[in-house]
């Protein structure tokens, strides 16, 4: 009888032990890596202007095959001095069986006359802003073996197309990385196709597929060349501007 009370006991106190063992912590944080997709550049081009959607559909292939799609849109615009505004939304999946509709999650304003960079967080109605530093335009790197003597790179000049009804010259760029340059066994090919406007400075399309990022189209749609409205290139009301350009300037409020 004794050793039935006891055992009794034992198993009354288990429910009560198993939630502490179980919200005990088995492993520390492990995050998952980022995954990004870098974005078209847009040069603040003067007397340019154009609006635009961008579109970006971006396919990852897995290694049993299949892939993994997702894609977003946004607004662009150049004004004639070579201001720019871009969104920046989050993707969504494709198909997208939630309907789950892609937000914008950053606003940014690129002043080349006021030398200003404004990041403006949706959420938080924050803007940071920085220094406006465009980057430096190159020009095309030589075909052929590149320095290092780890990669070869192919050009190739396919015509002119038209992309959203603006002419656009199209060209092929095909990379080799030869294996045991990056820790690779195997030669690795990326192809990268560009359509790109001499009229406005700006590729209207790019077609990149590597084994590593998988298949990314990014293009412009909706694509006109008037003049966008001047509050489209002006930071919204009641935005608060945190100036970084001076660490000792205060922060006010946008106009």
């Amino acid at each position: 009888m004794k050793r039935f009370l006891a055992a009794l006991a034992v198993s009354l106190c288990l429910p009560a032990l198993l939630p502490a063992q179980d919200s005990a912590p088995t492993h520390a944080p492990d995050f998952r890596a980022p995954q990004r997709i870098a974005p078209p550049d847009f040069p603040p081009v003067a007397n340019a202007p154009f609006m635009a959607d961008a579109k970006t559909t971006w396919v990852q292939i897995l290694p049993d095959g299949s892939t993994v799609t997702r894609q977003n849109e946004r607004v662009v615009a150049r004004d004639m001095d070579g201001r720019l505004f871009q969104e920046r939304r989050t993707f969504v999946p494709v198909p997208n069986p939630t309907t789950r509709q892609s937000t914008p999650y950053v606003n940014e304003f690129d002043d080349p006359v006021a030398h200003t960079r404004n990041i403006c967080i949706v959420a938080t109605k924050t803007c940071n802003e920085f220094v406006y530093r465009p980057a430096i335009q190159t020009k095309d790197r030589p075909a052929g073996l590149q320095p290092g003597g780890r990669t070869f790179l192919t050009r190739e000049s396919l015509g002119a197309d038209l992309v959203d009804g603006q002419e656009a010259l199209h060209t092929r760029e095909t990379l080799a990385v030869f294996s045991a340059t990056i820790g690779n066994t195997k030669n690795i090919i990326r192809s990268v196709d560009y359509w790109y406007s001499p009229k406005l400075g700006i590729n209207l399309k790019v077609e990149r597929h590597d084994p590593r990022d998988g298949d990314q189209t990014l293009w412009l749609t909706n694509l006109t060349l008037s003049a966008p409205e001047p509050s489209q290139f002006q930071v919204p009301s009641g935005y608060r501007i945190v100036d970084h350009r001076n660490p000792q300037a205060p922060s006010n409020g946008a106009q």
